[in-house]
């Protein structure tokens, strides 16, 4: 199975044709469409369903990304995404997710950083009681999973000297 030690598996799905592009692979604005689909799953594990926005009014708004594309992607390739809790505080959780086919090779990455929000409020607030809970709880059983080697990477060019 293509995951990481004590990572999520968030979701799996085949590359569609209306994700290919032009160079015959997928596009690259369709990776953040898949990875934003796993980050679904995630909200849904942790609790944070469309029930539960619907009636508190508790959301995750993303902030920053981080995007890896690592391997070509064809049509009807069978992608798995896997997550992990990188971080987390009062309102904010940092999370990592992994792309791999069924060979279990690294596709792509993104990190995310997404801020606890109220729609009723509409305003950054605190985690729920529950959603503390699901966190500890996740962090709990990632405890032992190594820190991704590309996480926490931004963007540079190496200086020629």
């Amino acid at each position: 199975m293509p995951h990481t030690l004590n990572t999520l598996k968030t979701l799996a799905t085949p590359v569609i044709e209306e994700w290919i592009d032009y160079n015959g692979h997928l596009n690259d604005a369709y990776y953040l469409v898949i990875f934003t689909k796993a980050t679904d799953a995630l909200q849904d594990h942790l609790g944070l369903t469309l029930a539960h926005i619907q009636s508190t009014g508790e959301t995750l708004f993303t902030v920053e990304s981080h995007l890896t594309y690592l391997q070509e992607i064809g049509l009807g390739e069978m992608v798995t995404i896997t997550t992990q809790l990188l971080q987390t505080d009062n309102k904010r959780m940092r999370v990592f997710h992994q792309m791999h086919n069924d060979q279990n090779d690294l596709l792509a990455t993104v990190e995310m950083l997404f801020l606890s929000y109220n729609l009723v409020a509409k305003k950054v607030t605190n985690f729920s009681a529950m959603m503390l809970k699901s966190l500890a709880t996740l962090e709990k059983e990632q405890a032992n999973t190594p820190w991704p080697e590309q996480a926490g990477k931004g963007i540079a060019l190496k200086r020629s000297t």
